[in-house]
């Protein structure tokens, strides 16, 4: 693990660390606990609280994560509750943190093959769309696709529990949905073959904070 991370894992709760020794890949660990460290600083910032001091609930129904808020007795009797979505690939992770309901993903570009996977699975409008481009762009955009999919269903709480090919997410780059969600994609790095999606309600106190680092 980054040095910088194994100093602050304290900051962690039992139930992350339960989630990290789970992880028999040694990588996978690392990245997870990178993550969950990145994380716990962010939103410690926004609510004004130290890392270890941030409650990081999840809904009883789904099990999706709830809002952040400071553990009982920290940030005082006014303490915010922020949302949050957190994304990772390996390399990259992405937070997202809004006053309402928000949702990123990050994933590097498919092979041929698994587009061709992640296409079969796609609503049907989207796919006979994706199914058109040229076989060379192909990869590209359904990448762009899945991105944007499961940043929506991020912050509708439901992630990939429903069937994704329910879900169309368009041909626009920033689509509003039905229920008030904007979605769009994030332009990344020339070259980096990484592609990043984010959703939200519209904020009328218009702050939204993203993070993508690697």
């Amino acid at each position: 693990m980054s040095r910088w991370a194994s100093q602050a894992v304290g900051w962690l709760s039992e139930s992350e660390l339960t989630r990290a020794r789970d992880l028999r890949d040694e990588t996978a660990r690392r990245e997870f606990l990178e993550s969950r460290v990145i994380l716990r600083r962010l939103l410690a910032l926004r609510l004004g609280c130290e890392p270890e001091a941030v409650d990081l609930p999840r809904d009883s129904a789904g099990g999706a994560p709830a809002p952040a808020r400071p553990r009982t007795g920290e940030g005082g009797a006014g303490a915010r509750r922020v949302h949050y979505s957190l994304a990772r690939t390996p390399g990259y992770v992405a937070v997202l943190i809004g006053n309402r309901a928000v949702g990123v993903d990050v994933e590097r570009r498919q092979s041929p093959a698994q587009a061709d996977s992640l296409l079969r699975v796609l609503h049907a409008a989207d796919r006979a769309r994706l199914a058109n481009e040229p076989e060379r762009r192909r990869p590209r955009a359904v990448t762009d696709a899945w991105v944007r999919l499961e940043a929506l269903l991020k912050a509708r709480g439901t992630g990939l529990s429903i069937d994704p090919s329910t879900v169309s997410v368009g041909a626009a780059p920033r689509v509003r949905h039905s229920d008030g969600l904007i979605v769009m994609g994030v332009r990344t790095r020339r070259g980096s073959r990484l592609h990043v999606a984010v959703a939200w309600l519209e904020d009328p106190e218009g702050i939204r904070e993203l993070t993508v680092g690697g």
